[in-house]
């Protein structure tokens, strides 16, 4: 499944996942384009569920965990997406920046991951994809805070299935 160029992946994926016959929850802070996304679904007769939420918020975090699993059996695929780009070197950019892209781009991921795995676990299926980056693998001059966060997702990628093959 490629990723037009210019594309959110996640949006591309939950299309792709649809045709294939999943129902598809999709979460982001922006209920609109949720909205856009179920509508492309449902137009190519796939099945799709929005949930707003605020991926840096842990109390919006915890009412769409609860939210999802009240509402469906079980979960087959958690795409962790969520991620904010701000460049700069580490030695120049404005303070808080480091805080900011650890946030959204880990932290967003960690906790979501840590409300829905155990139903996953729970029923002994599922797979999760956390989307790194090319700047999880290799560091450029300009990437500043957003590589640090982003070899932290590919960290926290490799413990999550070391830990989930026990």
């Amino acid at each position: 499944m490629p990723c037009p160029p210019q594309s959110d992946c996640a949006h591309e994926a939950s299309k792709y996942l649809a045709q294939a016959g999943a129902h598809v929850l999709l979460l982001a802070r922006t209920k609109d384009k949720l909205d856009e996304v179920k509508a492309e679904i449902e137009a190519e007769g796939g099945k799709a569920s929005v949930f707003p939420c605020d991926l840096n918020d842990m109390e919006s975090i915890d009412a769409v965990s609860k939210e999802i699993l009240a509402s469906v059996d079980h979960i087959d695929i958690l795409i962790n997406n969520a991620g904010s780009f701000v460049p700069g070197s580490v030695f120049n950019e404005k303070e808080g920046i480091l805080e900011k892209m650890i946030e959204t781009n880990l932290y967003s991921a960690y906790h979501l991951t840590r409300k829905l795995l155990p139903e996953m676990i729970g029923k002994k299926g599922g797979h999760i994809f956390n989307i790194c980056s090319i700047a999880s693998l290799q560091a450029y001059s300009n990437g500043g805070s957003y590589s640090i966060s982003k070899f932290a997702m590919l960290g926290f990628s490799k413990i999550g299935r070391a830990s989930c093959r026990e």
